[in-house]
């Protein structure tokens, strides 16, 4: 086995899924949800990873949306956990449970291609139809409730006292603690007209693969958020993280993406209407994540700050364009 690591169940685990132990084991770049390992044997490839944040219960649940997916007949492909010895898709570690999956081959789409913002649109609404047939009660949360919660932060009053005691400047606490109370009041005025249903949760770019040669999406990944959702959520959840929104031409990447969006299922004037308020919510939701995380001694204090930064950096965007924004996802691009 080459590349070492700490994972002291390695062994143990590859016995389980019937792979001997010279199986080449590479361990990917970390991420704060998992521990990824690479597995080649032969001209076989898997995917080993080892849950940081979920229950093997939970897992499982992901397993079930999986399967349900893959019954769907997606143009592209979703994980395909691999049953171990035993039967089971999911084994118990004591550093988390354990599955893997089958390799899907492709690479991270370049998002500053037009083209391939209207893939990744078109891919979005393919899955949203897909999870329509996939029963709420399996999704692994419930992500319409307020954004700012998080266990490690139950005041933001308190969190900005701390960051302010932490050296970071009072007049960018002060913003974070407007935007918070903004987007409690708006969240709390509802978003009861907006469709329902189970969502992926993080459709970042980063859980995207195309094919190298002709741009197509080959696979989207890391279902360990799907829930119960706005469907729209998604669609925010993509375009906050593709860069679409922080260029000069950002009318052309968003219209772009939301065309392929609505090829398959049009936003409805009450989705575009909230987009602008969901994107402030999730920019404020994030940077309060990374704070309770902080809080807990798991992130550094610059990692908040750089989620602050981007925070203060999208409600200026939004001062400026966010009419605009809801106009073109009116519009459908």
């Amino acid at each position: 086995m080459t590349a070492p690591t700490d994972l002291e169940s390695l062994p143990r685990l590859l016995a389980a899924w019937d792979l001997p132990p010279d199986t080449t084991v590479i361990p990917a770049e970390q991420g704060t949800n998992n521990r990824t390992f690479l597995l080649r044997r032969g001209g076989l490839r898997f995917v080993l990873q080892v849950s940081q944040t979920l229950s093997a219960a939970q897992v499982g649940a992901v397993h079930r949306i999986l399967r349900r997916l893959r019954e769907a007949g997606l143009p592209f492909r979703v994980p395909e956990p691999v049953a171990a010895r035993g039967g089971d898709t999911v084994i118990e570690t004591a550093s988390g449970p354990a599955t893997v999956c089958r390799w899907i081959s492709g690479v991270r789409p370049d998002l500053t291609d037009r083209t391939a913002l209207e893939r990744f649109g078109r891919a979005a609404g393919l899955l949203g139809e897909a999870l329509l047939g996939v029963p709420p009660e399996d999704g692994l949360g419930d992500w319409r409730g307020d954004p700012l919660a998080h266990p490690a932060v139950p005041h933001v009053g308190e969190l900005c006292r701390r960051l302010r005691a932490a050296g970071v400047g009072a007049e960018r606490v002060a913003r974070l603690d407007a935007v918070a109370r903004r987007v409690g009041r708006e969240w709390a005025s509802g978003g009861g007209g907006l469709p329902a249903q189970l969502i992926h949760g993080d459709l970042a770019a980063s859980n995207v693969l195309v094919d190298e040669d002709t741009g197509e999406v080959r696979g989207l990944l890391d279902f360990e958020f799907a829930g119960v959702g706005f469907l729209v959520q998604d669609v925010m959840a993509a375009l906050f993280y593709s860069g679409a929104l922080e260029t000069r031409d950002w009318r052309l990447r968003t219209a772009a993406f939301l065309r392929g969006y609505a090829s398959v299922r049009p936003l409805d004037p009450a989705e575009a209407d909230a987009l602008p308020r969901l994107l402030l919510a999730r920019a404020a939701g994030s940077a309060l994540s990374r704070a309770g995380r902080w809080l807990d001694g798991k992130a550094r204090l610059g990692e908040v700050t750089d989620r602050v930064r981007k925070l203060e950096d999208t409600t200026r965007w939004l001062e400026a364009n966010g009419g605009e924004l809801r106009s073109l996802a009116d519009a459908g691009g």
